[in-house]
């Protein structure tokens, strides 16, 4: 696969001197004409992207989002900048003697968005992180079947300050005690898929009790016992008065 990522990165100097980072990326594949990306991050949180495809404006942190209105002008800077960088690709690669591409196998984390009850509605997340270049394949299992792909959504691919990359896989659950669920993550890297397994494991309010329980009689007994020895030391000491 002849796969290459450019990512042109702008740090406004007033941010630097304060602290704080804050980027415009651009960012495209050769040979992948309708992919291609424009983000903003203050500080390695995205505080908006446009679509390429429609050049729509999409903001991700409502704090942010309710003191700024985006410029109408970055519909034409994303324009311009992804043609640019398409451009310079072929270019960028014959200037470097077509140097070998950089190949970074994924890591990933899968774990629920919020605390589990039975019969509730909630979310897992798949967490795939520091690769390149930017193309996996995720996908999700219920007890071994495929799930429906209409139960799962996935975030865009976001540049790290190393310049790898992460995106995020969420799928629709009702968490069922004895249910197991896998995310696997293939990428150019990888012989074989990444693959992680998470199983249900819902502690009931019955179970939350007898754990109870078990913990105070546990504590009590440690009590006695040293409450027990206590005496027996003290008793000693008296016959060898």
């Amino acid at each position: 696969m002849n796969l290459i990522a450019v990512l042109l990165v702008i740090c406004l100097p007033q941010c630097c001197q304060s602290g704080h980072l804050l980027r415009f990326l651009t960012f495209c594949q050769k040979d992948v004409p309708a992919d291609g990306q424009y983000d903003i991050e203050f500080d390695g949180d995205q505080l908006l992207f446009v679509d390429p495809v429609t050049y729509q404006t999409v903001q991700r942190l409502p704090e942010f989002a309710e003191q700024w209105t985006p410029d109408p002008g970055l519909a034409q800077d994303t324009y311009v900048s992804l043609g640019t960088c398409k451009y310079n690709i072929p270019r960028a690669i014959k200037g470097e003697n077509h140097p070998p591409e950089v190949i970074v196998s994924p890591t990933s984390l899968i774990y629920p968005r919020q605390e589990m009850e039975p019969g509730v509605p909630n979310i897992l997340i798949c967490f795939v992180n520091y690769f390149h270049p930017p193309r996996v394949e995720i996908t999700w299992t219920k007890n071994g079947l495929l799930v429906d792909q209409s139960e799962v959504s996935q975030t865009q691919y976001y540049s790290n300050e190393d310049f790898s990359f992460r995106i995020s896989s969420y799928l629709s659950f009702t968490p069922e005690e004895g249910d197991f669920y896998s995310c696997s993550v293939d990428h150019i890297s990888l012989q074989e898929p990444l693959t992680r397994i998470w199983e249900v494991d819902v502690h009931t309010d019955q179970q939350v009790v007898e754990t109870a329980v078990c913990v105070c009689g546990v504590t009590l007994g440690l009590i006695g016992v040293v409450t027990g020895l206590w005496f027996i030391l003290k008793a000693n000491k008296s016959c060898q008065a």
